[in-house]
């Protein structure tokens, strides 16, 4: 068994192979969105590591810093009899490259309840629960506050998009203090439609935003939600997740879909109101170094 870096773009057709294979249930890859572009776009975002096992990839390590300075998040794609093996060989590989570049935290996901056998062998320990819930389309809709008008997204619309996401996601690792160049590369992914991007205002002020995207198999998603954290109590983050769903609906959706953090006990609340049911969970492991 060989473990060595990822070479681009030569390691792209075999990397994409093995990802089909470790592709779950529902359709899901076994990367996150933006670490799976950045195998494809012109440069790559992290750092990657591929095993090779009797001629064949049989693993992928993804290893990116987060928001947060000094804090690196890892994801793992193996299809092998002896995946518990090369996914702690692989760790083990990624912590040596963070120690080498001063890094202080290190978090890895664990997709739809698969092993964390490897991760908690070195260490880690849960750090984060995240449920994704599913509701079935179309859902009742209900009034919205007076004054609220609904809008596609606009480039002229970038500064205050990440004004409010920004402030509604202040702290968070995957959302929270996005750049200019972030917004962008999300919008370069070939689904990005801005009629997708429902922004919600009360007069000229931006009050909350509901981003969708359209997957295979009649599922919709709702992207990022997220409303003026200055005007909690308002109705605007239900009005925007209507909206959305609205949207998804309207484009061919017969199921919406969400990611929510176990804690966030306000969301869980308006999304159970709307009729969202879990579907399953993916955890976060986390070690300090």
């Amino acid at each position: 068994m060989l473990i060595r870096p990822l070479i681009l773009p030569a390691d792209v057709p075999a990397l994409l192979d093995l990802f089909e294979r470790c592709r779950s249930d529902d359709g899901q890859p076994p990367l996150s969105e933006h670490k799976y572009a950045s195998l494809t776009g012109e440069r790559l975002s992290g750092a990657g590591f591929v095993v090779e096992d009797d001629g064949s990839t049989v693993g992928y390590l993804h290893l990116l810093e987060s928001q947060r300075s000094g804090t690196y998040e890892l994801e793992i794609a193996v299809a092998s009899a002896k995946s518990d093996f090369i996914e702690g060989r692989l760790v083990e590989v990624a912590l040596e490259h963070v120690r080498g570049l001063r890094g202080n935290e290190v978090h890895a996901w664990v997709y739809q309840g698969g092993s964390s056998r490897s991760l908690e062998s070195l260490g880690f320990d849960r750090v984060r629960t995240l449920h994704q819930l599913r509701v079935q389309l179309p859902v009742e809709r209900s009034p919205i506050p007076p004054g609220v008008a609904f809008t596609e997204f606009d480039q002229a619309d970038e500064e205050a998009f990440l004004d409010l996401t920004n402030r509604a996601f202040r702290g968070h690792l995957d959302t929270g203090n996005w750049s200019t160049e972030d917004l962008h590369e999300r919008q370069a992914y070939e689904w990005f439609d801005p009629a997708g991007v429902r922004m919600v205002w009360e007069g000229s002020r931006l009050v909350a935003v509901c981003w969708t995207k359209q997957h295979p198999r009649g599922i919709g998603e709702i992207y990022l939600i997220a409303s003026d954290p200055d005007r909690r109590g308002s109705g605007f983050g239900r009005a925007a997740a209507l909206e959305g769903l609205r949207f998804l609906s309207e484009a061919g959706s017969s199921v919406g879909m969400l990611y929510v953090d176990a804690s966030n006990d306000g969301a869980h609340r308006l999304y159970e109101q709307l009729g969202f049911e879990k579907h399953h969970t993916d955890l976060a492991y986390g070690l300090k170094l």
